[in-house]
């Protein structure tokens, strides 16, 4: 069985409202698929090694993703290296989202930095302001059929 691990921090709980729409649109592509939804201070290397996909969003503070979802690259970063094979994530299909005053990309731009030294194959991202809409969550939900389809490509 497939598993696509969404992981997010939310404060205001905005990048929440998204992670669920995400979540929404990956069960109407493909009811068969394990959706770990995890806040990212809870998530950690074990989540991550078992993902056939990742959708990962953040709020944007100071023009940065969040210190918890920083926290989640920190953590995970060095066990998903090996010296044999390269990075063990490489490819994984990867969606990104983000939300902020500033219209949430700064944030997504250094979580596309982080996700190029995982090797994650980013399929698209989301970047809303500090108001969510229905187009937002619908377009979040697109994202999340994207990221399901990609995965059940996947060998």
């Amino acid at each position: 069985m497939k598993t696509i691990l969404i992981i997010y921090h939310s404060q205001s709980g905005i990048v929440e409202e998204m992670s669920l729409a995400i979540k929404k649109g990956i069960r109407d592509i493909s009811k068969d698929t394990k959706i770990e939804l995890k806040k990212a201070q809870e998530a950690g290397w074990n989540d991550l090694k078992i993902a056939s996909g990742i959708a990962i969003g953040t709020p944007d503070y100071f023009d940065y993703m969040s210190g918890a979802v920083k926290d989640f690259f920190d953590r995970t970063f060095y066990p998903s290296q090996s010296k044999i094979k390269g990075s063990l994530t490489a490819d994984i299909p990867c969606i990104l989202f983000a939300s902020g005053g500033t219209g949430g990309e700064p944030a997504i731009e250094s979580l596309k930095k982080v996700s190029m030294y995982f090797k994650f194959k980013i399929i698209d991202y989301i970047a809303v302001g500090s108001q969510i809409t229905p187009e937002n969550l619908k377009r979040c939900e697109e994202l999340g059929e994207s990221l399901a389809k990609a995965v059940l490509k996947k060998d």
